[in-house]
This record gives C-alpha cells, structure tokens and sequence, in this order.
C-alpha cells in the first residue's frame, strides 16, 4: 500500500498532500486498483465516461480515430499521470478518446462519485483536479495546433516558437526524446531528423541531441506565415 501512496503523493490529484492524508482520504471512497495488459483498453468512446484512473505503473497510449480512418496518439501517460480527467464531468456521455495501453500497467480508478466526495471532505483535492484538467486542455489545444500544420518542417517550427515564448528563451531543451517527439507531432523519426538538418543547413537553427538553439527567428515565421 505504501508504493502506491507514494506514486499517488507525485500525483496531480494529491499534489501537496502527505501520505497519511492521502490514505485517510482513500479510506472515506471506494477505489479500485486494476492490472491491463498490453493492447488492452481502458476507456474507449464505446464506455460510458464516469471514472478516471491515475497510472500506477507502466504505461499507457491516449488515442483518437479522425475520420479518415487514421489513428493518431494524443499523448502518452506513465507513473502517476491522470487519465480521462477531463471527461467524467462533460456533457458527453462517452469518452472522446481511448485510453490503450502500452506497457502492461497498473491503475487506480475513480468513479465520478467517489471523486466528488473527495471534493467535498477536502478542498485542496478538488483545486488540484480543477488545475489538472485545464493544463491538459491547454495541451491538447497546443497538439491540435500543431497537427493542423500541413507540412513536417510548419509543425517543427510551430512548436519550437511555442517553446520558445514559454520559456522566453531562444534556447529549448526538448522535454523527450527524439522518437517521442515525432510520436507527439505524428511524423515519423526520420523525417523529423531529416527536416530538422534541413533547418540547420539553412541556418534557421542549430541543435545537438535534445538541444536546440533558434538562430533566425525572420527566417522560422517565414516558414510559418
């Protein structure tokens, strides 16, 4: 139980709270802990959205169907990460996307009411959920953003001039790898690698491993606008 308070104490949900106040908040809800395997689903847009998990182990694949028929992967969840946050309070009575794992894992699942009388005995929990649902709605309205883009070298720069005016620097240090990069951009590896030099050779910017440094700003709206 211990292991997973502690994962649940790096969580949105329990953000600031101690492992004791976490394990007495459990004990006034019921809760399940549940083993997927990999491949199998967990929430999918045929199940009715009334709970949400947190990833205790292992990882999981966040999925939405366009209609043409492609499969693209909205995000990644692993150790501590909320799933199907944002679904369970909508007006929509399914979830909008599928949650399928990755690498066998384990999760905690909340049903909709439990979660609200969380709410109701403390305060701080409902914030933190509040908190996590807006950040990860400003997340996806970045990812739609960035898959918007027609062209590979359009969703490069779109995302690295997000960067940069996040982080009011010229310098970005990629908060993932190279693959999970062009995983979040829905390209693949090699053609990230590829454009990327292509930006490089034109002095747009330069970059080593999971640095990159903007060195023609004129040049990256250009290929924006």
């Amino acid at each position: 139980m211990n292991e997973i308070l502690t994962v649940l104490q790096s969580s949105n949900l329990f953000k600031g709270k101690s492992l004791d106040e976490i394990n007495l908040s459990l004990s006034k809800i019921i809760y399940k802990v549940q083993t997927y395997q990999e491949n199998e689903i967990i929430f999918s847009p045929n199940k009715i959205a009334d709970t949400m998990g947190i990833v205790l182990s292992g990882s999981i694949h966040i999925q939405k169907l366009l209609p043409s028929g492609k499969v693209v992967i909205i995000t990644k969840k692993s150790c501590s990460d909320l799933i199907a946050e944002p679904s369970i309070f909508a007006k929509k009575k399914y979830y909008p996307t599928t949650a399928i794992v990755y690498k066998t894992c384990k999760i905690l699942l909340i049903h909709k009411k439990d979660l609200l009388k969380l709410f109701s005995m403390d305060e701080q929990i409902m914030t933190n959920f509040l908190e996590s649902v807006s950040n990860s709605m400003l997340i996806l309205k970045h990812k739609i953003g960035i898959l918007s883009l027609n062209s590979i070298q359009e969703r490069i720069v779109g995302f690295l001039m997000h960067a940069c005016k996040e982080h009011n620097s010229t310098i970005i240090t990629l908060p993932f790898s190279k693959k999970a990069w062009a995983e979040y951009m829905n390209v693949s590896r090699t053609s990230l690698s590829r454009e990327l030099r292509n930006l490089e050779i034109r002095g747009v910017i330069s970059f080593d491993r999971q640095n990159i440094e903007i060195k023609d700003f004129e040049k990256l709206h250009e290929i924006l606008f």
